[in-house]
């Protein structure tokens, strides 16, 4: 349903805690829980029984491919791929000259990044947070990483576009990352404000005590520089590498700070609308942070390169980091045996939205909808599933650009519901 949610599921719940208070029944038709069945992980181990030996995960190997591994990443394995992303494939031209390198990449050059890339991600993997007429009392266990790199200008001209290399000129890379972790009590209440037979109003805030267990963080450049001959002289390149990270490891003093959730919801006859907003004010300071500022030294002593220098270090250092702000607003519509919906979600790096609509004909549903992902490119989803009695059975296709592609993989998705 291009990712959309079309009843009182753990997505709406997740952003919006006023949908913790909102009859499920307030939507007809949903599940009480689904359960996934992971078919692409049966293909995965099927294609690949010894991890160990596949020639896929050795650098040293004719068969080793380091844009399929970064797809792997991309998107795990867990559902059955109908159609691969296809790696992209071409003959490479590299020109060797007495003072001259140039490689083509031909077709792949289109998997190089021209613009900035990266990995971010802001979840929850355990949320228990039980409650009694209303007041919930809990616990979370909360991650959020963020890494972004971007290839520099003489860096992207020689790989992407074929140009050839140049004397005296830095090709490098520019990139920072963090990365955080921990755990949070939490004490909220959600509830109906107000209501009658046209309409009730739900409002939910949950507020959290946010515990860091271990934290870091890097930023610099890394490259080289060409020497004034690209095969010849005393050097060639001179590595070029600068970087500051802070780190505040697990057994030191605890990150600490406070954030809250917040959100509201409207239930009026076949309308459900709501809002929500997660880690508001989230920042946490980290007391005991040691930061190194590092380079990579091109000396030599004693015969031996010396390779990473610390220049200085700064102990007991006070940081303090953010948890980025995400949102989640959404609106489903039902009507005898037609829901259709839509959703908007802003995660601090990205806005995504769906759109999708679910069509029930006695035991059986058709389903389908349109997303516009993280990249910005519009993907496709549909299927259906058919119930019998409290038991259902779906099957669910969709596209994505989660590659490093210019091209569609399809996946096909399989689920038991219990109603």
């Amino acid at each position: 349903m291009g990712g959309v949610s079309l009843s009182i599921d753990g997505t709406l719940t997740r952003y919006n805690p006023a949908y913790r208070s909102v009859p499920p029944k307030s939507v007809p038709g949903g599940a009480k829980f689904t359960i996934p069945i992971p078919l692409g992980l049966i293909q995965f181990f099927h294609d690949h029984p010894h991890l160990s030996t596949d020639p896929l995960f050795h650098p040293d190997s004719a068969g080793f491919n380091p844009v399929t591994l970064v797809n792997l990443v991309l998107t795990p394995p867990l559902f059955y791929e109908v159609k691969q992303v296809p790696t992209p494939t071409n003959d490479v031209a590299v020109g060797l000259g007495k003072d001259s390198l140039q490689v083509v990449l031909g077709a792949l050059g289109s998997v190089v990044p021209a613009d900035e890339f990266g990995i971010r991600g802001s979840s929850r993997p355990i949320d228990i947070e039980p409650g009694f007429k209303g007041v919930r009392v809990g616990a979370m266990l909360w991650l959020h990483d963020d890494v972004e790199l971007q290839l520099g200008d003489s860096l992207l001209a020689f790989l992407k576009d074929g140009h050839p290399a140049e004397h005296r000129t830095l090709y490098n890379v520019t990139g920072s990352a963090i990365a955080q972790a921990g755990i949070a009590p939490s004490l909220g209440y959600s509830g109906k404000v107000f209501g009658d037979s046209a309409g009730s109003l739900y409002l939910g805030v949950a507020g959290h005590y946010y515990m860091g267990l271990a934290y870091g963080s890097s930023n610099g450049t890394a490259g080289f520089t060409t020497g004034d001959t690209i095969f010849a002289g005393p050097n060639i390149v001179t590595p070029n590498v600068r970087v500051q990270s802070a780190t505040s490891k697990y057994g030191n003093s605890m990150g600490h700070g406070v954030g809250a959730d917040v959100g509201m919801a409207w239930v009026s006859g076949p309308i459900v609308f709501g809002v929500g907003v997660n880690d508001v004010g989230a920042t946490l300071t980290w007391s005991d942070t040691r930061i190194d500022f590092q380079h990579y030294d091109t000396t030599h002593v004693g015969g031996k390169q010396r390779g990473f220098v610390t220049d200085s270090s700064k102990l007991n250092v006070e940081t303090k980091t953010k948890l980025p702000v995400s949102y989640l607003a959404n609106v489903i519509y039902s009507l005898g045996g037609s829901t259709v919906g839509a959703n908007v979600l802003g995660n601090g790096h990205a806005t995504i939205l769906n759109i999708g609509f679910e069509q029930r004909l006695g035991p059986f549903a058709v389903r389908g909808g349109i997303s516009r992902d993280q990249r910005k490119k519009v993907e496709f989803g549909w299927g259906g599933g058919i119930r019998l009695g409290a038991f259902g059975l779906d099957v669910g296709f969709w596209t994505h650009s989660n590659a490093l592609s210019d091209q569609r993989g399809i996946t096909m998705a399989t689920s038991l519901s219990i109603y």
